[in-house]
């Protein structure tokens, strides 16, 4: 017994040290990236902000040769991003980026808390930590200054104060995550299914509160502009070639399928994922299943960083994954969207699988998905 406890301090204190490792490489990496003032989509949020509260139009706007990269969030995210008018911007960058570390590590805490024992639970968040902040989804996402991180982290906390049976508090996470997003929104689906109806219900509260406050705030008209020049091309763009667009969508239009044909694929790929996911007993795969086949499979497009939604599955299969077998396949998925290639523009004509492979790991993942969840479906997870 004491050898095993000496053993564990160990591992533990190696695991400690990694932890620290790893965390200040990458925060020595995005300081560079701060002296430089590149944390490019924060500087397109405070851009957004700054002129949404002249009542200026953030959408038609981006068609200006000064604008490259557009607004894409609906009006009522500004309400999130207002804090950033009250501080310089560099104060407001690193806050940011304080922010998106700390629900990184959140989120990644209450799924330890929700899957493991008291007694695993610091081992488990020290190894996953150390994980996922070298996957380059989540370096991607520090690097831009994405607000990925932030709505998994509302998303994750919905899942988890209604695991706890607090609906009301639960509906007002997702309805904030929604509010920043839409895609959220779908995993109310999960919460009908469970007939978490305060849940429904705070949740539709949120949105009716967040829509009134950016209209109070901001020029009405955001809404009809951001619905023509924006939520249309949500679903109904034609896609990118681009190796950072690794959603469905993008992978068909590798393989040069017409753009009807891939539309149907889209929607009845995603149907299907719905009803899988809706069916199954594994509560927390179902919860996290939807938002993954949400967000890659439906759209069309899934950039690179929006991969981040996938760390709670593999936390999740890691957990319930027995053989050892299954365990390397899981990391072989996790090389597969992690890894990035230097020079993706080589292999991007006659290498189609391997200009894919993010999402090609992202297919092996919902295989998988698949599997655990029907196999001793009656037992909840």
């Amino acid at each position: 017994m004491v050898k095993y406890c000496m053993k564990k301090k160990f591992c533990t204190l190696l695991l400690l040290l990694i932890f620290f490792a790893a965390l200040g490489q990458q925060v020595y990496k995005l300081h560079s990236v701060f002296l430089q003032n590149n944390f490019v989509d924060f500087n397109v949020y405070t851009d957004a902000i700054t002129k949404a509260f002249a009542h200026k139009d953030i959408y038609t706007i981006a068609n200006n040769a000064t604008q490259i990269i557009p607004f894409n969030y609906p009006p009522t995210s500004l309400i999130f991003f207002l804090p950033v008018l009250l501080f310089p911007k560099a104060i407001s960058s690193l806050l940011f980026l304080a922010c998106s570390l700390t629900s990184l590590f959140l989120t990644i805490w209450l799924l330890v808390t929700r899957l493991y024992t008291k007694s695993q639970r610091l081992f488990a968040f020290l190894m996953f930590s150390s994980v996922f902040i070298q996957y380059f989804p989540t370096k991607f996402t520090l690097t831009l200054g994405q607000i990925n991180i932030v709505i998994l982290l509302f998303i994750t906390t919905s899942f988890y104060l209604s695991q706890k049976n607090k609906d009301i508090i639960s509906g007002i996470c997702l309805g904030i995550a929604t509010l920043i997003k839409i895609f959220p929104g779908f995993l109310i689906l999960f919460y009908w299914k469970e007939k978490k109806w305060k849940t429904i219900a705070s949740f539709t509260a949120t949105l009716v509160v967040g829509l009134l406050v950016s209209i109070v705030l901001f020029d009405p008209t955001l809404i009809s502009s951001y619905i023509g020049s924006v939520g249309g091309n949500l679903f109904f763009k034609g896609g990118e070639v681009s190796y950072f667009d690794q959603s469905l969508n993008s992978f068909l239009l590798r393989l040069q399928i017409d753009s009807v044909i891939r539309l149907c694929l889209r929607i009845l790929f995603t149907t299907i994922s719905l009803i899988l996911f809706l069916r199954t007993k594994k509560e927390i795969l179902s919860y996290f299943g939807l938002i993954c086949s949400v967000l890659i499979f439906l759209p069309s497009f899934a950039w690179f960083h929006h991969y981040v939604i996938l760390i709670p599955l593999f936390i999740i299969l890691w957990k319930y994954t027995h053989h050892t077998a299954e365990k390397l396949v899981l990391i072989c998925i996790y090389a597969l969207t992690s890894f990035h290639l230097r020079t993706p523009e080589l292999f991007s004509g006659t290498h189609i699988l391997l200009y894919s492979h993010p999402f090609i790991g992202v297919l092996f993942l919902w295989i998988l998905i698949s599997k655990n969840m029907f196999y001793r479906n009656n037992s909840k997870l």
